[in-house]
Formats: C-alpha cells, structure tokens, sequence
C-alpha cells in the first residue's frame, strides 16, 4: 500500500485494507480502525452502525456518508464520524480525482501545529495502485455550526479566524525554496502559476468567459440584481478580457518576480468551514475541511479567496471592511514573520488584488459546463439567462437553485472587491496574449 506513517492522525498498518467504496465502510471495518487508532479498546468493537448522507454540501470527487457507532462495551469514545471514500460517480478523469484525494489525505497528516484547525483524524491513507482512498474523521457537525452558503460568515467569525490563518502563512513562508518546498512537492502540492494550473485555466475560460459576459451584462438576470457589470465596472466583456491576461496578470505572483510565497487551503468557503464555542480540544473556535484543492503562492491568497467566495456578508467585503480585516492580517503576520521582515503593505494589497480573482476563474473556467448547458441545451441552472425557452426558478431542481443563491452572492462579491481595488484599469494596462488557450464558445443565435 503507498502510504507513510502520519503525522496529523493515526498510523497506517502495513497490512489494512482500505475500502474501495463508501459501501466497504462497514461495522467492522470502523472496528478495525478505532482499534488501531487508540479510539477504543482491543476487545471492544462496532456492533452497529446508522448512516445517513451529507447533503448538498458534499464535494463531487468522493462519496461521503456520517456514521454513528454503538459498541459492544461501554466507552468513552467517539460515536460520530465523516468518511469519504472513491466517488460512486465518477465525473472527472480517474487520474485527476486520484490527485485531489491524495492532496486531501495529505493534508489530514501535516503537523497540526504547521497547519489549519481542522478535525479530529483516525485514518487517511490511500493505495493508488488499487484506486483506494480513504478518510475517518470526528463529525465536527454534531458540536458545530456548519457555515453553509445560507449562512454567510459575519465580520467577527472572519475575524476569529485572522490569527491561526496567520500562523499557517508563517509557518510556511518562503515556501519556494528549501525543506518546505521539497515537502510540498512530496504532497503534490505547487505554486498557482504552475504551467499545470495556469494552463488548464487557459484550456477551459474560452468556454465559458463569452457566455458570463452575456449573464453578466443582462439586466433582467437576478445573477446580478446588485448591478450588471457594465453599471457598475464599466465594461461588459470582463470575463474575456481576464481569460487573454492570465499570464501578464498573475506574473508578479511568482517568487523569481519578488513576491511572497505560503501554504494556501484553495478553496476556502463556506461549505468549508465549521464554528464551534468553549472546546479545549478545538481552541480556535473554528475548523476547515477539504483540503484537495492546496496551492502555494502570496501570502494573501487564502484572504483573497475568502474575502471573495460569495460566502461572507456583504458587511464583510464591503470595501472599509475589507481593508480592515487585511490590514489586521497583515499586522499580526509582520509581528511573526522571519522570511519577509521588508515586506510592505502596499504589495501585500497588490498580492491580495491578483488573488482574490481566483474564485472568480473557477466561475469561468469549470462553471463552463453549466453555461454551455445552459446556452446549446436549455439545461441546467444558467437557462434562465442563456436558454431562450422562458425557464424561471420555479423551472430548477432544490440543487440548482441552491447554485444560484451562491452564484449571486458571489457575483455580488466579486463586483465590490474589483470596483474598491481597480481590477478594470489594472487589466486595462496589461498584454493580451491567445497562445495556449482553448477554442472560444460564441453566443448561439438566440443570444445575439
């Protein structure tokens, strides 16, 4: 089995076998793992378990169900627990999902006190010959409050956060270079610009940035009843404009190009994010998950991706707001660095700008497929703007149109943050370039 002994959670035998589906995690292999994890005793065991799925907050590259344990003996040990095993659908290629369940173990086994407070771990491991992957966690659900897409974080649960985001940044400040750089590479782990990463941005945002722009300038789309983006930025082609400037914009997020460089989670929203009060064993008050999506790159960037997920009140990314919780970001890091003691506010605002767009080229770039759905097929939640037929919420599955809450909330955010920081002009000044990137989708005649 390609495993190593953890770090972040119980050790892997050399003889267990992992599942190689949801369906495998049964009583008695939760019995076999609460064993060799500590959690209950050599004579006890599982002799039943309930189950029950996660709901629409569930990722799309594994399946994943609660479990509650009843055990033969009394004990003093936990009885709730999250697995995730192997997609039961798989709609990526086997490679690509294989990679982000890797990351995801992986960062269930880094150090907690290198890393973001997240739950309790008594199994992450995998054997990828076999395509079989597997995490057992504490149900942190059953302490804490989940802060779904209904429920946006308030300025004061952002501020909470502020110290131990800080303390990951420092913990792996200049991560470029060195033992910390060798270590990310073992977990797969690379800087935003990698070619891999840049690229299929480039690939996939021709597929998607003509039929946004439409959305985005259309009045009568509630995706923007705050304001189209030609009210408010002034340009109804933003969407295009950013797909032909990837290169040029996110070249000064290199280190070779004097930026800074951490650890980042990737994908910090919401769904994400778990707040808890009064727990001893979870101090900080609140918990991530889900850590497949890892890159290195400034030291902003899990503020820029936040701030700008569509998952916080607007009374947090509203512009004086924003400039507050960065700048007691930015203090307390200065206090703790050693890697970048020079390191000015004025660039840290600058790095913050490039990142806080990452969000928004998932939005391009992935939510192509829904676009084109929407535009050719009369599909999907984007055919209330793209598909001629009169389709009208009322029209949407519960799923789709939960998408579409998120969606306005993030369009929302992302418009105030590229008015306060100039994201228009500061494409404006910038090379295009067309090498590398995928085939453009054109409106259909209907859109015209």
């Amino acid at each position: 089995m390609k495993t190593s002994t953890m770090t972040g959670a119980a050790p892997v035998d050399a003889d267990l076998v992992l599942p190689r589906r949801l369906e495998d995690v049964d009583a008695a292999f939760m019995t076999d793992i609460l064993r060799r994890s500590g959690a209950i005793s050599p004579t006890n065991r599982v002799i039943s378990q309930s189950e029950q799925g996660v709901g629409m907050t569930a990722g799309y590259f594994s399946s994943i169900k609660k479990v509650r344990c009843a055990y033969a003996e009394p004990a003093d040990a936990p009885t709730d627990f999250v697995v995730k095993a192997w997609p039961s659908l798989e709609i990526a290629p086997k490679d690509r999902i294989a990679a982000m369940f890797i990351k995801d173990i992986h960062g269930y086994r880094i150090p907690p006190e290198r890393f973001y407070p997240r739950p309790r771990t008594y199994l992450a491991a995998f054997d990828e010959a076999q395509s079989r992957f597997a995490l057992v966690m504490e149900d942190v659900g059953v302490f804490a409050t989940q802060k779904v897409h209904e429920h946006e974080l308030s300025f004061d649960e952002v501020m909470r956060m502020i110290p131990a985001l800080v303390d990951v940044a420092v913990a792996w400040e200049g991560c470029d270079r060195g033992e910390k750089a060798a270590e990310l590479a073992a977990m797969d782990v690379h800087h935003w610009t990698a070619p891999a990463n840049l690229d299929s941005f480039k690939a996939a945002m021709p597929g998607g940035a003509k039929l946004i722009d439409r959305i985005s300038d259309c009045d009568s789309s509630p995706l923007f009843a705050s304001g189209t983006w030609k009210a408010r930025l002034g340009v109804s082609d933003l969407n295009a404009r950013m797909t032909t400037r990837l290169d040029a914009f996110f070249a000064p997020t290199r280190p070779e190009n004097g930026a800074t460089c951490t650890l980042t989670h990737g994908d910090m929203r919401g769904d994400n994010f778990f707040f808890c009060e009064d727990r001893p064993d979870h101090p900080h008050g609140w918990l991530c998950i889900d850590f497949q999506q890892m890159f290195s790159g400034p030291v902003p960037s899990d503020l820029g991706y936040l701030l700008n997920s569509g998952t916080v009140l607007p009374e947090v990314y509203a512009r004086e707001s924003q400039l507050k919780i960065l700048r007691a970001f930015y203090d307390r890091f200065m206090q703790k660095t050693r890697a970048y003691p020079d390191y000015s506010w004025d660039q840290f605002l600058n790095e913050y700008r490039m990142m806080s767009t990452v969000q928004w080229l998932y939005y391009v770039a992935y939510g192509s497929v829904i676009a084109q759905a929407g535009a050719f097929d009369n599909n999907l939640g984007m055919r209330i703007e793209l598909g001629g037929k009169g389709a009208t919420l009322a029209d949407l599955p519960p799923e789709e149109i939960r998408q579409r809450m998120w969606w306005a909330k993030a369009f929302a955010n992302f418009t105030e943050t590229f008015d306060a920081f100039g994201l228009v002009d500061h494409l404006a000044a910038l090379p295009e370039s067309h090498e590398g990137l995928g085939a453009w989708v054109e409106l259909p005649d209907h859109l015209k």
